[in-house]
């Protein structure tokens, strides 16, 4: 996809012993690199920008899906034709990122997920994600239509068009937004696909994401966006 216009964008939050690593690899892929910061005490800036990356650096911590949607924004008004997220905490592989432009080229899928199951579900992996994780990725595909093994995973793709019918700037859910975004993409029906990925331990810090609010935050999002009128209404 050499004709292609691609972003890869990191979200981070007090990641400096973890951003420096995955920057170098993206790089070193030939992928244009960019890190959104939400608002760290740490010096993640000044290390991923030593090592080459664009940074927007958020001034205050607003939560991840504020960055996310960033990045997103960013990619979509500046004329990317694919956007590819990834977390920032070096639990994923950036060697990884041409199986998603392989997967756009070979389904021309609107938005292609990152798969821990299908991949590395890691055998040490938090208690929240071995046992709730397949539930909710169940209960997402119940109201979307989709088949997705992985609904939480952080590593996705987006084409421009898909970006384009998401209506990013009326998001009703302000921080777990993986259930909103699904639930809309089935709406205008977008097509995704899934690819494997390798889920990594981290080399530095620890999980911002507490188990029960976490969870607690998904459910709630499902709630509030299947409960709200506009979601119901005919789209084209």
């Amino acid at each position: 996809m050499e004709d292609k216009k691609v972003l890869v964008y990191f979200t981070t939050y007090n990641e400096e012993g973890n951003i420096g690593k995955i920057v170098k690899e993206t790089l070193d892929l030939g992928f244009e690199c960019m890190v959104v910061d939400d608002g760290s005490k740490d010096k993640t800036i000044e290390v991923a920008e030593g090592m080459g990356a664009t940074v927007l650096g958020l001034c205050i911590n607003q939560g991840q899906s504020s960055a996310f949607l960033t990045g997103l924004k960013y990619g979509m008004y500046h004329n990317y034709d694919i956007v590819i997220h990834l977390d920032g905490d070096g639990q994923h592989r950036p060697s990884e990122l041409p199986l998603f432009l392989r997967k756009i080229e070979e389904t021309d899928a609107d938005i292609v997920v990152g798969s821990r199951i299908l991949g590395s579900n890691h055998p040490n992996a938090p208690f929240f994600r071995k046992v709730f994780l397949p539930y909710f990725t169940w209960l997402i595909n119940k109201l979307t239509g989709y088949k997705m093994t992985d609904s939480m995973c952080g590593f996705r793709a987006y084409q421009r068009k898909a970006l384009l019918k998401l209506q990013l700037n009326n998001m009703l859910e302000p921080e777990y937004l993986a259930p909103e975004l699904f639930m809309r993409a089935s709406k205008v029906r977008l097509k995704i696909s899934e690819v494997p990925v390798t889920l990594e331990d981290r080399d530095h810090g620890e999980s911002h994401k507490g188990c029960i609010r976490y969870g607690y935050g998904i459910l709630k999002a499902m709630l509030v966006v299947f409960l709200d009128k506009t979601y119901h209404m005919k789209r084209e």
